[in-house]
């Protein structure tokens, strides 16, 4: 009889009284009923088995001590202990899991982490271990990060997944809150960036379930594997960077991963290529781009600051809260839920990145394209008023100076008309003066109304300046200062 049952002479002599009458008694004796004792304890083993389950901390001896207070003369410790996990066992039945080839990635932290050095400071800075598993086959991945955050959380997923080449059904994380807003048995609520990853590798998230350590057993036997097959690798080795000691990481998980496993006749590379490689599938042309999430003040020059580089949004946001949402490339402002505006992220320090339709006050960017606009406005206008411009910038030479000018004088279109723009362009240049305030003070006066009619039809002669009866002379059309003259006549 103790032959069938695999335990040695020696074995079943250490065996107590109460465990030999459970492994040979028989019929009636097998079917007997419980003490009264322990149908006492019967009572009290559902409360003991969801305290030991919930509450850190508490052990066996704790519960059979309590149990002792309650009832003095109750069983020993090994019996108390035998049927609490009777009860534990019959209650939680636990079903062999068949992994499908390519349906699930596991995805887990180390308790244990790995550290770096900082080169400038000598300081030790602790970094997290990501172990990631595909169970069909046990292929796993490892890699050191800085934290647990959803950026390094995706990140090593995503290495993960072009370390082996393709993309599984569904990513399993273990409830992280990088991964898991709200755990919930039947409809987790997943993390918004972590979903967008997944939908980019067209993966579904079955986060495991909440104190269900069977759902997460092999990558859990990943981390101890790890801490004996991986970690000797890099102990006592002096790493300043990620970059490092990944690197060394790597080449000892290439040779474990190419290992014979030790109940196994093949390696789980031999078997990722045999049963699992074929079943994933192919990976999008393009990685995913991780998001990162800052609210920052719009200042009241109308921009917000990221990274030390300036950028603008529309002047009706100056004081706002704005959520700045960006990655390596683009940067989307976002306020209320709406979307204010977009840039391409530009990372040089102090300078500005504006954009034209924000409409911002002052002059933004390069004048020569400015100033390129500016002609266009007066050749739309008249020939003879572009050709003055080209005047004034020849005159004036610094940009600043000759888009303002520029601006100024064609602005005077509005107030007095284009046509009277142009008689007044024509009598400046031939008077050789080119400013605003010529133009201004010509039209302000009426002195372009002495221009005669047909000279707008009339080629003028080349000489017009001195010859045309209605131009008197450039003395004549500058701007006179009437202080002077009320002090010459004061003197006189």
């Amino acid at each position: 009889m103790y032959q069938e049952m695999g335990k040695s002479m020696d074995e079943l002599l250490k065996l107590d009284e109460e465990h030999l009458r459970d492994l040979f008694s028989y019929g009636e004796d097998k079917l007997r009923e419980p003490s009264p004792r322990e149908q006492a304890l019967q009572e009290l083993i559902p409360s003991y088995a969801l305290r030991l389950g919930r509450k850190k901390g508490v052990t066996k001896k704790m519960l059979h001590e309590d149990y002792i207070q309650r009832c003095p003369d109750g069983l020993s410790y090994s019996r108390f202990c035998r049927l609490l996990t009777q009860y534990m066992h019959h209650e939680k039945v636990i079903a062999h899991v068949e992994h499908i080839p390519g349906d699930q990635m596991y995805i887990d932290f180390a308790g244990d982490k790995l550290s770096i050095v900082d080169s400038r400071t000598g300081e030790i800075v602790p970094c997290e271990v990501a172990v990631i598993v595909l169970p069909a086959s046990n292929m796993t991945y490892v890699e050191a990060v800085a934290s647990q955050s959803k950026e390094d959380l995706i990140r090593a997923c995503e290495n993960a997944l072009h370390y082996f080449g393709g993309a599984p059904t569904a990513l399993v994380p273990d409830n992280l809150k990088a991964a898991v807003t709200k755990p919930d048995r039947i409809e987790p609520v997943i993390q918004e960036d972590f979903a967008a990853f997944a939908d980019h590798y067209d993966c579904a998230v079955y986060p495991a379930r909440v104190r269900h350590p069977q759902d997460k057993a092999l990558v859990e036997d990943a981390v101890k594997l790890s801490y004996k097959e991986i970690y000797p690798a890099v102990e006592g080795k002096v790493f300043h960077s990620l970059t490092s000691l990944n690197k060394e990481l790597k080449k000892a998980l290439e040779d474990f991963n190419n290992k014979k496993m030790s109940d196994r006749p093949y390696s789980r590379r031999e078997r990722f290529l045999e049963v699992e490689k074929d079943c994933l599938r192919p990976l999008p042309a393009k990685r995913y781009p991780v998001k990162k999430r800052k609210m920052l003040t719009v200042r009241r020059n109308s921009y917000f600051t990221l990274f030390q580089h300036n950028y603008s949004v529309p002047t009706k946001y100056i004081g706002k809260r704005v959520e700045v949402v960006f990655d390596e490339d683009t940067i989307e402002v976002y306020y209320n839920l709406h979307i204010v505006t977009t840039h391409q992220r530009d990372d040089s320090p102090y300078e500005y990145t504006t954009k034209s339709s924000h409409n911002l006050p002052g002059h933004h960017g390069n004048y020569d394209d400015d100033i390129k606009a500016q002609l266009k406005k007066a050749s739309e206008i008249h020939d003879d008023v572009y050709q003055y411009l080209l005047l004034v910038q020849q005159d004036r030479k610094y940009p600043p100076q000759v888009f303002r000018s520029m601006r100024a004088i064609l602005a005077l279109a509005d107030k007095y008309g284009k046509d009277r723009l142009v008689k007044a362009c024509r009598i400046a240049v031939e008077c050789g003066e080119y400013s605003y305030t010529q133009i201004q003070w010509m039209l302000r006066n009426g002195e372009d109304y002495d221009l005669a009619p047909e000279e707008e039809e009339e080629e003028r002669p080349e000489n017009h300046s001195k010859s045309h009866k209605n131009v008197r002379g450039a003395d004549y059309y500058k701007p006179k200062n009437n202080n002077t003259d009320q002090s010459k006549n004061g003197n006189k």
